[in-house]
């Protein structure tokens, strides 16, 4: 299960301006009828299995009820990037390296740790390899080649089309992913589709045409998918069929660069609804607001409140919006240059709180108790209750949860990265420390 809140990278131009001021014949082939494979794919098939009910312990001959066994305690797994390859560690280790080419980009974990999807890009500036390999080092298998992407669609003046997101379908072995196309100079164009891999039988479908996909975010459940373009909202089946959900419109928001603004909504834990955290439209406008939107499954969406504040420069990394959809964070410039205090609320505006000087958002915590933002020293990681009150934490950057106390992180800088665990009240402990200038990591924890 890939608990991390993931960078859509809209904000960093931005953000600086204020703040400083293989192709391969046997890679799996797309259905032709890309519409009736999508809606022959139903939801039933992606959904993880019920479980099955328990069962009572059993009376023995002599009447004494046979001992059930314990119930295995929860571990962590860990797939991380190390000098250009696939590393996995189970539990306390040791790691075992499971590829051997070199120049792997980034890492998904499927829930039950035993796939690891991976990108691979051989040739600086050209499309990725997806690939897949099994946590025990077998099956390393070509998901999607440059070829492959290119074919995709005609480029219409593109170099290439690319990968865009990836990430499993909870409790499955099914890969979603989005495509853009790439150009000689700047510019990047999302296609907003959605195509899904089963990487078990290696079976492709186009779910969502270009247009009618965009970003996602699987439900905890893995049968709904919060989709969102640069102008809207809204709740599919995970197949790509409607959910029978509204939807939430709003005016795309002002980048100032070549990328455009995704919102990012963030899912309560039982699957039943969404909230998110809109900008206005241009966030260097004298005043700038947010809006708060809650939309149910089957329903149509609300607007929550319009908040006073500057919601465009945390977005670059975690959703604003707890995941209890009760609380939300904000920003609001001070009279000192480049100065911004970090603020939190109800979602509805009501009990705001401020928290402190703002320079980094890492996110909430899974039981919304707490979030972790960094100061004045974005590396300088605090934690703050959800009354405001904030406390050191650790050193680092890219921090992840996996429990409502325990978290992951990365400390170091680049070529001296360590991944570290941590938890509230304890002192981390190194888990690994890979090499390369950057690090992409996943994990579960069951």
């Amino acid at each position: 299960m890939t608990l991390a809140a993931r960078s859509r990278g809209g904000a960093a131009p931005l953000a600086a301006m204020i703040f400083s001021g293989l192709a391969c014949n046997n890679t799996p082939a797309f259905s032709p009828d890309a519409a009736a494979t999508a809606v022959a794919a139903t939801v039933a098939a992606l959904v993880p299995p019920t479980p099955s009910p328990e069962v009572p312990a059993t009376v023995e001959e002599h009447g004494l009820p046979s001992a059930e066994p314990a119930a295995p305690s929860p571990e962590l797994r860990l797939a991380y990037t190390d000098a250009g390859n696939v590393d996995f560690l189970t539990g306390a280790g040791p790691a075992t390296v499971l590829t051997a080419s070199g120049s792997v980009e980034q890492i998904r974990l499927s829930d039950d740790g035993s796939v690891i999807a991976y990108t691979r890009r051989p040739v600086v500036d050209e499309p990725v390899e997806l690939r897949a390999v099994h946590s025990d080092g077998t099956g390393d298998v070509l998901l999607m080649g440059p070829s492959d992407f290119d074919a995709l669609y005609p480029l219409a003046g593109a170099r290439h089309h690319d990968l865009s997101e990836f990430e499993f379908l909870p409790g499955t072995h099914v890969l979603l992913l989005n495509t853009r196309s790439t150009f000689e100079g700047p510019g990047l164009a999302k296609h907003d589709d959605l195509l899904r891999i089963d990487v078990d039988s290696l079976a492709r479908t186009m779910l969502l045409a270009p247009g009618s996909g965009g970003d996602f975010v699987p439900s905890p459940d893995g049968r709904y998918l919060a989709l969102s373009r640069s102008d809207l909202v809204e709740i599919l089946l995970a197949d790509g069929s409607p959910s029978g959900s509204g939807t939430i419109a709003y005016d795309p928001v002002i980048t100032y660069s070549e990328y455009a603004y995704y919102a990012q909504p963030v899912w309560n834990s039982d699957s039943t609804a969404i909230a998110l955290a809109i900008p206005s439209r241009d966030p260097l406008a004298p005043s700038t607001s947010g809006s708060i939107w809650r939309l149910p499954v089957g329903a149509p969406a609300t607007l929550v409140a319009t908040l006073e504040g500057q919601f465009f420069l945390m977005t670059s990394y975690a959703p604003l919006v707890s995941p209890d959809l009760a609380k939300v964070v904000f920003t609001r410039p001070t009279t000192t240059p480049n100065v911004v205090e970090l603020y939190r609320s109800a979602v509805d505006g009501s009990g705001e709180t401020l928290v402190g000087e703002f320079g980094a958002w890492m996110g909430w915590s899974p039981d919304s108790a707490h979030f972790v933002y960094g100061a004045a020293d974005p590396t300088g990681l605090l934690l703050a209750d959800a009354s405001g009150a904030s406390t050191p934490l650790v050193v680092g950057t890219d921090l992840r949860w996996y429990t409502p106390a325990d978290f992951l992180y990365l400390s170091g800088s680049m070529g001296g990265w360590t991944i570290e665990r941590g938890a509230i009240g304890s002192a981390p402990s190194a888990l690994a420390s890979p090499g390369g200038d950057f690090v992409d990591y996943d994990f579960t924890y069951r």
